[in-house]
C-alpha cells in the first residue's frame, strides 16, 4: 500500500470503533483506523508535519493526537485545550497549531506548547480556519459573517511577548476583513497559491464569494437558491464545487466568468449538479488528478464522484453523519511499523500568564544530520592524516635548513662588523700622534 499516490481520510460523528479512518479510495478498502478519540469535531481532522494526525473531540476540550502508524494516540500527554474547540487548523510542516474556542483564536507553538497569543476580533463563534499552503498566514470564519485574513508573523511575534498578559492579548489588526456576509460562514477554501491565490467562502446566506487574497478584493458572487454548506475547488483551480444543505453539490466553471460580478446558479439555468445525497453536504475535496470528487453528508455516506460525467464510482458507508473529509498525498509513516518522528510535541499551555523572572529552556532533539562537513570513510581519513603528516614532516625540514642558513649568514655579518670595528681604531690613534708630534716640532723651533 505504499505505492498509493494519495489516500483518503474520513470520520463521523456515531463510530464506537475508531475516530479517523485512512482509506484507498480506488477499491474502497480501510487502511488505517485511529481509536480512543471519540467524535471528531466537524472539520478539525488535520495532519501533524508527516509524523502525527490530531482531532478536536466534539464533547471535551481535549485535541487527540495519534502516531501516523499507531492505532492509539500519543502516550503520556494529554493536550488539554482552554476550551470545547469548533475549529483548528496546523501548519504544513506542523510548527503551530491554530484553535477557535467560541469567538477567540488561539494560537500556539507545537515544539514548545507556549501559547504565543489569544485573538478576540470576532463576535460569534469561530467555525472554520486555515492556514495558507507556505504557513505565513491563516484565515477565520465565523457565525458573526466575517472573515478576517491574518499575518502569522504579526500575530505570533508581539513585541513585548513577556509581558503579555490574559486582558491585554489580542490586540492585533488582520490583513484583510470581509464582511459580505450577512448569515454564519460555513465553511472556506484557500487557493493553492496562498495570498497570491483566491479564497471561496459560502455561507447560510446562500451566496458563495471568490476573493482575490492579494488585494482583498470580491472577484465573483454567486447566489444560490439554497443554503450553502461546503465548498472546494479542483487541483487546476479551474471549477468551484458547492455543497448545499438539501444535499446537491453545484459545479461552477471560472474559465467562462460572467460579465457582471453577482450570478444566480440553480438546476434550471444548465448549471452542472451532483445529486444521490439526501442530507446537507458537510464536507468536499478532489483528488489530485482532478477526476475524482469526494463528498461527506449528513446521510452517513461517502461518495466518490466521477467529475466530467458526474457520477458515483463509489459509496463508503459510515454509521454516522461525516464530519471531515478530504484526499491527501500518501505518507510513508502510515505504513511503517517502526518510525522516529521529526516534530517533537510539547502540553499546550492555557493561559498567556507567565513569570517574567523565570525563563523556560527547551531541549528540542530532531532526527536530521546537519551535513556541515563532507561525510568520509574511513580509509580517507587516513590517507589524508598521512598525507598531511607527510607534507608537515618536509615543512618542518625546510624551516630547519632555513633557519641554519639565517644563523650561518648572521655568524659572517657579525664577524665582519667587528673586524672592520677592530681595523679602524689603531689608524685612529696613529694619526693623533702624529698630530701631535707636529704640535711639538712646532713648539721646539719656535
Amino acid at each position: 500500500m505504499a505505492n498509493l499516490l494519495e489516500l483518503l481520510v474520513t470520520a463521523d460523528c456515531n463510530n464506537p470503533l475508531w475516530t479517523a479512518s485512512i482509506w484507498d479510495s480506488h477499491i474502497g478498502t480501510n487502511l488505517m483506523t485511529y481509536k480512543g478519540g471519540g467524535t471528531a469535531e466537524s472539520k478539525t481532522l488535520s495532519f501533524i508535519g508527516n509524523d502525527y494526525i490530531a482531532a478536536v473531540e466534539k464533547t471535551k476540550p481535549i485535541l487527540h493526537i495519534w502516531p501516523l502508524n499507531s492505532h492509539q494516540p500519543v502516550q503520556g500527554m494529554r493536550f488539554i485545550l482552554p476550551g470545547k474547540a469548533s475549529a483548528l487548523s496546523i501548519t504544513r510542516d506542523g510548527s503551530y497549531i491554530c484553535a477557535g474556542i467560541e469567538e477567540k483564536i488561539y494560537l500556539w507553538q507545537t515544539a514548545s506548547g507556549n501559547l504565543l497569543t489569544i485573538i478576540s476580533r470576532h463576535y460569534q463563534k469561530v467555525v472554520s480556519l486555515k492556514f495558507t499552503p507556505d504557513g505565513k498566514y491563516f484565515i477565520s470564519a465565523a457565525e458573526d459573517g466575517m472573515v478576517m485574513v491574518w499575518s502569522l508573523a504579526s500575530v505570533a511575534a508581539h513585541p513585548e511577548i513577556d509581558l503579555v498578559t490574559q486582558s491585554s492579548a489580542g490586540q492585533h489588526d488582520p490583513v484583510h476583513i470581509f464582511s459580505d456576509h450577512s448569515l454564519p460562514v460555513t465553511d472556506l477554501f484557500i487557493s493553492k497559491f496562498g495570498m497570491h491565490g483566491r479564497l471561496c467562502t459560502v455561507s447560510s446566506d446562500r451566496t458563495c464569494k471568490i476573493y482575490d487574497l492579494s488585494t482583498g478584493e470580491m472577484l465573483l458572487n454567486l447566489v444560490f437558491d439554497v443554503p450553502l454548506s461546503a465548498v472546494t475547488m479542483d487541483v487546476l483551480e479551474l471549477n468551484v464545487f458547492v455543497g448545499s444543505n438539501e444535499g446537491k453539490i453545484y459545479q461552477f466553471s471560472l474559465a467562462h466568468p460572467p460579465r457582471s460580478r453577482d450570478l444566480l446558479i440553480n438546476s434550471e439555468n444548465g448549471s452542472p449538479v451532483f445529486t444521490l445525497h439526501t442530507k446537507a453536504i458537510t464536507c468536499l475535496s478532489v483528488s489530485l488528478d482532478g477526476e475524482t470528487l469526494m463528498s461527506g453528508s449528513n446521510d452517513e455516506h461517502v461518495i466518490l464522484w466521477h467529475i466530467p460525467s458526474r457520477q458515483p464510482i463509489r459509496t463508503i458507508r459510515h454509521k454516522g453523519p461525516i464530519t471531515n473529509g478530504f484526499f491527501t498525498v500518501n505518507l510513508p509513516a502510515i505504513f511503517q511499523s517502526e518510525f522516529c518522528p521529526d516534530i517533537v510535541l510539547h502540553s499546550l499551555e492555557r493561559t498567556l500568564e507567565k513569570d517574567s523572572d523565570e525563563a523556560t529552556e527547551i531541549e528540542v532533539l530532531i532526527n536530521k544530520k546537519i551535513s556541515f562537513w563532507p561525510e568520509q570513510n574511513s580509509y580517507e581519513i587516513k590517507e589524508i592524516i598521512q598525507q598531511t603528516e607527510t607534507s608537515f614532516m618536509g615543512q618542518e625540514k625546510k624551516w630547519k635548513n632555513e633557519i641554519e642558513t639565517l644563523k650561518a649568514v648572521n655568524a659572517k655579518l657579525y664577524a665582519f662588523s667587528i673586524n672592520k670595528a677592530i681595523d679602524a681604531v689603531p689608524l685612529v690613534n696613529e694619526s693623533i700622534i702624529k698630530k701631535a708630534k707636529k704640535k711639538k716640532n712646532n713648539k721646539k723651533n719656535k
